[in-house]
């Protein structure tokens, strides 16, 4: 399916659950003007409202989400050895998606995913309950 807010979708049908079915796709994320990897719960006829509401909304919170993300960045960079997590935190990651459990749910769980540049790859993620960011999660 073609998304105006989000671009082409592809359709996950999950046939035990058919509840928890998603579409996914390559966000070009506004803030960024880089594609991310996003998924919105939903059915065969397209995204829920509250998983368009969440996304759409990310841009105007992106700076107090990248503020609520370093301490998690910098720490995991401490755990693996890394150079110190620069003021500038782009030259040193990149955001490759965010991602959405359940929208209905108070307080929502989502997260953010960076990948380090270079060759010493990891894969961070920064969960949520709500605006609460919890431990990095690292993967190598």
């Amino acid at each position: 399916m073609s998304d105006p807010d989000f671009g082409s979708l592809v359709f996950m049908h999950i046939s035990k659950f058919p509840e928890r079915s998603y579409w996914e796709c390559g966000w070009t994320f506004p803030k960024t003007g880089k594609v991310v990897w996003i998924t919105l719960r939903g059915g065969e006829r397209g995204p829920t409202l509250e998983a368009r509401r969440f996304y759409l909304a990310l841009p105007a919170q992106f700076e107090q989400i990248l503020i609520s993300c370093r301490p998690g960045l910098e720490q995991a960079f401490k755990d693996w050895e890394r150079p110190q997590l620069p003021d500038d935190m782009f030259s040193a990651v990149e955001l490759t998606g965010f991602g959405l459990e359940d929208p209905t749910e108070q307080p929502v769980r989502w997260d953010v995913s960076v990948e380090t540049k270079g060759e010493d790859w990891l894969g961070i993620t920064i969960p949520f309950v709500g605006e609460a960011a919890m431990e990095a999660v690292v993967d190598t």
